[in-house]
């Protein structure tokens, strides 16, 4: 493993030994260290099961390490009470596989809602929003190419149209941070680049510092500054992408166990020759 990554005062992210143990026993992180800076693009690589989404989830407090320390926004998250796992969550923005849209809501709507954290009392319908922030929704709605599809229901959308609405709602949180879980994995192969493109161009106009978490190699040699890799919970590849090849990432999923093929007398799994998309 190659670290080039050292952070310093312009981290935003930073991990230092952080363990995860689950109460089934289930050792899901395993002395993870890591700092990201403002403004990288940085996709993470694994497989299944190889503790993506739980570090993602350590970034926003949705779980706290078993060891270590957490730390987002100058936050200690690890150890954060309610008001302050608040206040970072308002600046993690979110971006999930399954959209998480309210699919009877109008797609303006749906954006609206991502500048809750910035009102009082809650809001029912597009009207219930002051004038300006309608017309900031619209704004983004229309850069990611659907204000046409404004008054539109949610439900009606395509799997890539409402990905798209999904990052406009997350753009309206106005984040310093974006996270991205599997944002492509249900998508098709075209549909997922223009994703992916769409995230890059927005990421990079609102300055912000984005992790998300891909299975298709290829797009993570394409979109991201920086790729780590996990393998059951360890971090196991850790480079600037420029000057990586698809064979160097693809060495993340090799599951060579030599315990487990002397106890077992079985061969390791191949590695395979590409990654499958949405897989």
């Amino acid at each position: 493993m190659t670290t080039s990554f050292s952070g310093g005062a312009d981290s935003l992210i930073s991990l230092t030994g952080v363990s995860k143990r689950f109460p089934n026993g289930t050792l899901a992180l395993d002395n993870v260290s890591l700092t990201v800076p403002k403004g990288q693009l940085l996709s993470l690589i694994g497989l299944s099961g190889s503790g993506k989404s739980t570090l993602m989830r350590h970034l926003n407090g949705l779980h706290r390490p078993t060891s270590g320390s957490v730390r987002v926004l100058g936050c200690e998250v690890s150890t954060a009470r309610s008001k302050e796992l608040r206040t970072v969550r308002r600046n993690v923005g979110f971006v999930f596989q399954q959209f998480g849209l309210v699919g009877r809501a109008t797609c303006l709507e749906n954006v609206l809602s991502g500048a809750l954290g910035r009102l009082r009392g809650p809001r029912y319908g597009v009207w219930a929003y002051p004038k300006s922030l309608r017309r900031e929704a619209f704004e983004h709605l229309d850069r990611v190419g659907l204000a046409p599809q404004a008054y539109q229901r949610a439900d009606t959308l395509s799997g890539g149209q409402m990905q798209r609405v999904a990052i406009a709602r997350t753009v309206m949180q106005q984040p310093q941070i974006l996270l991205a879980d599997e944002p492509v994995a249900s998508l098709d192969p075209e549909s997922s680049a223009q994703v992916l493109e769409l995230l890059l161009k927005v990421a990079t106009e609102e300055k912000m510092t984005v992790i998300v978490t891909l299975h298709q190699v290829e797009l993570a040699l394409g979109w991201a500054h920086r790729i780590v890799g996990l393998r059951d919970g360890r971090v196991v590849l850790d480079r600037d992408a420029r000057g990586l090849n698809q064979n160097d990432v693809l060495e993340v999923y090799r599951r060579v166990d030599s315990a487990v093929v002397d106890r077992e007398g079985a061969s390791a799994p191949a590695v395979p020759t590409a990654v499958p998309k949405g897989h």
